[in-house]
């Protein structure tokens, strides 16, 4: 691919085009972030590399980075191959930024999901979901089976965010066990569903932490399937298929009883 051509723009024109006042680009030439080059009548002109890097600079610029700062991050290429250097890091970034948008529109979904079923929302109820939002768990609509009691102890059990991430560790790795086991087809009485039964009751125990009614409450969420939003669907049908025929097993042959909580298939 040959590089581009050396075509300029004035200052004035540049400025139209890109949306920015004729004295910020004066103030970029005389602190040497973007050097003008002048033509045969003296005024200032701007030749495309000029103008890559001024894209660099107003991108940087609305990251949040000073002109000092971003002085020293400019790429200053001249080929095809440079500016394809330059437009994947942006590409990298503003994709990490519309990840990061996206769970704040996910985490304004739960509140609103919160605000209708319950028509109020605490404010115990709704720091947790911000927190809960903010580790990335995609399935904080649980905490609407909880009472705001419940979830003042949760927040206090789970005070730091490393004693959390511990948790949201096994947390994933179990639940990703279990999508595992469920596509390829497993046995949920063989070695490896009961192997996950168990681990998935130790979590449980973890997280109710001998709190009768918070297990009540977590139980009563699982038993709600059938309520769960739409995201949720390929974990559904992994617990409806898998989890809850291993966990059935897995309980009598444990002797564990729920009475009046019981979970596990209907009659």
């Amino acid at each position: 691919m040959k590089d581009f051509r050396e075509d300029f723009i004035t200052v004035g024109e540049l400025a139209k085009k890109v949306g920015v006042t004729v004295r910020t680009l004066q103030y970029y030439d005389k602190i040497g972030l973007l050097k003008a080059g002048f033509n045969e009548g003296g005024h200032r002109i701007y030749k495309l590399d000029d103008i890559i890097k001024l894209q660099q600079i107003l991108f940087l610029k609305s990251l949040g980075f000073s002109l000092k700062q971003i002085k020293n991050k400019i790429l200053k290429q001249r080929t095809s191959l440079g500016f394809e250097q330059i437009f994947t890091n942006q590409r990298k970034i503003l994709i990490g930024q519309i990840t990061n948008l996206n769970k704040i529109v996910n985490m304004l979904n739960e509140v609103i999901d919160e605000i209708k079923i319950g028509k109020e929302i605490s404010f115990e109820k709704l720091m947790f979901i911000m927190e809960q939002m903010n580790q990335g768990n995609p399935y904080t609509f649980v905490i609407r089976y909880f009472g705001d009691e419940q979830l003042k102890n949760l927040a206090r059990r789970f005070y730091s965010p490393e004693k959390y991430r511990e948790y949201m560790e096994e947390y994933k790795d179990i639940f990703t066990r279990l999508n595992d086991l469920y596509r390829k087809g497993a046995d949920p009485l063989g070695s490896e569903g009961q192997k996950l039964a168990k681990d998935w009751w130790k979590m449980v125990n973890q997280f109710t932490a001998g709190d009768t009614n918070l297990l009540k409450s977590l139980l009563y969420a699982g038993r709600d399937i059938k309520n769960w939003p739409e995201n949720t669907t390929n974990l559904k049908d992994a617990i409806e298929h898998f989890l809850i025929n291993a966990l059935y097993v897995y309980f009598r042959k444990n002797n564990i009883q729920f009475s009046e909580m019981e979970v596990g298939k209907d009659g």
